[in-house]
């Protein structure tokens, strides 16, 4: 199960998470490692979308040491039960020039499932080729627009054009090389930008995806991004169990862990990956110490988490 914070399997999940942890048989133990690793290969981006809070990041630039990922996928990969693996985090994970190694390396350790968000901007052929041959397993795209004009307003900096020109070209691509992964994900996001276009979105991209290699449209609403931005209100107590502290690691560029994927300036730190392990971190006295204030609904301590809407929903 890949989690992310707008996809529906997420806010399913979410949705059940209602009463304090002794009501929740889920919530009464974790497995040794995550079920799902995001390591952020990097926080640059090439765009300013309106729904991402890019302007108040506050962590410096820069690239994940690919010694760092390599140690973080050796351990992950050394238990029966590996992780997801996600390979982007607050940032544009294709100016990453080696992101087609990184996967490939996780491939060779035997993680099963490789995963990357991407905006398509920089997909071009032979980036194409790289990450198809490498072994990615799952693409989600997010092109949150359905002509220029929406699109440009909503994905600012980037171009409408050669974001769809990379995809279809993308999927053709996929097919001369007769291969059935990655399986792509396109998402869009309705919203006043762009015109909430759900008919528009669907009608551009009927002709492109292939259902039968698994390839789908994904439908989400704008959310707070750990306070980042105000689309949902927050008044009131927290009403639910935030389930990441038991399901899954978020780990910055610069190796510092944190709890959420929405961190996105690293405010609530649970571990350092460059000098810990991940079990270490996982099973450790801070991450032990979150999930028991979680599960009694305290998130005092916790200033992302007390502006993240998905909390506050009942």
């Amino acid at each position: 199960m890949i989690f992310n914070a707008r996809d529906k399997i997420t806010r399913g999940l979410l949705s059940l998470a209602r009463s304090p942890l002794p009501f929740h048989l889920y919530y009464r133990r974790h497995y040794p490692l995550p079920s799902v690793i995001l390591i952020e290969n990097t926080n640059c981006c090439n765009a300013h979308c309106v729904m991402c809070p890019r302007e108040k990041l506050t962590r410096k630039p820069g690239v994940m040491a690919f010694a760092l990922f390599e140690k973080i996928i050796r351990e992950v990969s050394g238990a029966k039960r590996k992780p997801i693996v996600h390979l982007h985090g607050f940032g544009e994970p294709l100016l990453d020039e080696s992101i087609p190694e990184r996967i490939r390396l996780a491939k060779a350790f035997g993680v099963k499932h490789t995963y990357l968000v991407t905006n398509a901007s920089l997909l071009f052929a032979g980036t194409a080729r790289k990450i198809i041959g490498a072994g990615l397993d799952e693409m989600k795209i997010s092109f949150y627009g359905t002509d220029d004009e929406s699109y440009n307003r909503t994905m600012r900096g980037l171009d409408f054009k050669v974001a769809l020109d990379n995809i279809r070209r993308f999927v053709k691509i996929r097919k001369e090389m007769k291969k059935k992964r990655p399986k792509l994900i396109l998402q869009y996001m309705p919203q006043k930008t762009n015109g909430a276009g759900t008919k528009e979105f669907t009608f551009l991209w009927r002709s492109v995806l292939d259902q039968k290699m698994g390839d789908r449209l994904n439908f989400v609403s704008p959310d707070n991004f750990g306070g980042g931005r105000d689309y949902n209100p927050v008044k009131g107590k927290i009403a639910s169990v935030c389930f990441y502290p038991w399901s899954a690691l978020s780990v910055l560029q610069d190796g510092r862990a944190v709890t959420c994927c929405v961190d996105y300036n690293g405010a609530q730190g649970a571990g350092d990956l460059n000098f810990q392990t991940v079990m270490e971190i996982w099973n450790g006295p801070v991450m032990s110490n979150i999930r028991k204030n979680f599960g009694k609904l305290d998130y005092s301590g916790f200033p992302v988490c007390q502006c993240c809407d998905w909390v506050h929903r009942r």
